[in-house]
């Protein structure tokens, strides 16, 4: 048994499929299925149920499997941390970047680390937070920018900083002259939100339903300058974090959140005992030494 067996062996099994799978590895069936039967003798068992025109392993084929991706796993981590004790920390680093977290620190943090590791290229994967969180697990980008804590068991999580939300209201809303607010007081106001792929639209539907409501949400947007438009034109009401406010807040009214603390915790998240790169590494400190040097964010302006 060799890892090209094994490799032949887990596509065949993920494309139920002999036809698929030759199309898949550019192999001619002939020689997948010489694979499997010389793969089954050395291992003394039958992989694949052929007694029906179901496609389905068998039970030895089921634990086969199950090891196979451990094995298969490991062998890529090995090849990684080979060719990282080798040589100087250069690679190519996949960042995930929900948009509302992107416009407000990455370029300090993309500019640190290139000035410093400049050998290392990063892709930048831009999507709402939650669709971010799924693609760190599945191992398709290498580190992320979200608001934690997120609900995954796979994901393991760094606090880089935290600030409060805000009401952002109409500049020629009733509360205008209120110096802080409660979210009930807006309860019959029309709301404007994030998509549901966005980690910001459950905390706006969570910290109102604190307040005993379900904000009567007339706009849904994935784009956060044209929510803030939105309310700029006396469409609705929203929550937004501090620190966006803080740059964005011309012609609208920015109220204090007298009723509850709403936080906005950024973490930077890997996947739970994966291995971690030098360039990785070096990314995470990075990310870290950038946030404590610059200003606090929890100020409104």
């Amino acid at each position: 048994m060799n890892i090209r067996e094994l490799e032949v062996f887990k596509t065949i099994a993920d494309c139920k499929s002999f036809s698929k799978a030759s199309e898949k590895l550019f192999i001619a069936q002939p020689s997948l299925t010489k694979t499997i039967q010389r793969l089954e003798k050395n291992l003394g068992v039958k992989l694949f149920d052929r007694s029906n025109r179901i496609f389905r392993l068998t039970d030895e084929g089921e634990l086969v499997y199950e090891k196979a991706i451990i094995m298969l796993q490991q062998m890529k981590e090995l090849s990684i941390e080979l060719e990282d004790t080798t040589k100087n920390i250069q690679g190519h680093l996949r960042v995930g970047l929900p948009q509302i977290i992107g416009t407000f620190f990455f370029p300090q943090v993309a500019k640190a680390f290139s000035q410093a590791f400049s050998e290392v290229t990063i892709e930048i994967v831009e999507d709402g937070g939650l669709t971010i969180e799924k693609l760190v697990e599945k191992g398709e980008i290498d580190v992320a920018f979200v608001v934690i804590p997120t609900k995954s068991k796979e994901l393991e999580e760094q606090l880089l900083f935290e600030a409060p939300f805000v009401a952002c209201l109409p500049e020629n809303h009733i509360l205008q002259n209120e110096q802080s607010i409660t979210l009930s007081q807006l309860q019959n106001d029309d709301w404007i939100s994030f998509d549901s792929s966005f980690a910001l639209s459950q905390v706006i539907l969570e910290s109102c339903c604190k307040e005993n409501f379900v904000p009567n949400t007339v706009y849904k947007t994935t784009q956060w300058d044209l929510l803030m438009a939105l309310v700029r034109n006396d469409l609705g009401v929203t929550i937004l974090p501090s620190p966006l406010v803080k740059v964005h807040s011309q012609d609208l009214c920015i109220k204090r959140i007298s009723s509850q603390y709403i936080p906005w915790k950024i973490g930077i998240v890997v996947k739970k005992n994966s291995y971690k790169t030098r360039a990785l590494k070096a990314f995470l400190k990075t990310a870290s030494n950038v946030i404590l040097v610059n200003e606090s964010y929890d100020e409104m302006g």
